[in-house]
């Protein structure tokens, strides 16, 4: 059964600090996570990251000790530490039968899935160990991203992204079966 999924990440270059992640399996079951862990300053110095997905996020508008400045809602129950979000997945991946993981995109989404564990040598078991591509899908299919369904809301919240590329899934099955 596929896993469609999405993160949100601050990427310095060397390391991919996961922010968020969103996961949509075929039979409607669905996770969202934010970590309480990734480095907020940066995310708060970083132009895009700031624009596009910190709205997204729960915020504590002027937390106790913090005024004027916005802080990660560290009381929400989608806020959790990266090992609890960890656990979240395995049990997500373990509920779905034969999981298939896709992505938009997927190398960087698949990275911070896999570090969510440690180094990719310590994934555990029964957790894929590789992302499909819908790009790449949808090249083979000779479209390019422009062909591809555009999503009207929630850009860059890992959750609306995830249902969204279930969108693009369905889109790409339909495009397979007429070009056969």
């Amino acid at each position: 059964m596929k896993i469609f999924y999405d993160t949100e990440f601050l990427d310095d270059g060397r390391t991919i600090d996961l922010i968020s992640i969103g996961m949509v399996a075929e039979d409607g079951r669905e996770l969202y996570a934010v970590s309480s862990e990734f480095d907020q300053a940066a995310v708060r110095q970083h132009g895009w990251l700031m624009a596009n997905v910190w709205p997204s996020l729960p915020i504590a508008k002027n937390p106790p000790g913090h005024r004027g400045i916005e802080h990660l809602d560290l009381g929400h129950p989608d806020v959790r530490p990266r090992a609890q979000i960890a656990r979240l997945v395995q049990n997500f991946i373990h509920a779905t039968p034969n999981p298939d993981l896709w992505a938009y995109y997927a190398a960087y989404d698949h990275v911070a899935y896999a570090q969510l564990f440690g180094p990719m040598s310590q994934l555990p078991a029964g957790l894929p160990m590789q992302t499909d591509d819908l790009v790449t899908e949808a090249k083979r299919l000779g479209l390019t991203p422009q062909d591809l369904p555009k999503q009207e809301g929630g850009h860059h919240n890992a959750l609306a992204d995830a249902r969204h590329n279930a969108v693009i899934a369905r889109f790409l099955e339909e495009q397979a079966t007429w070009t056969h």
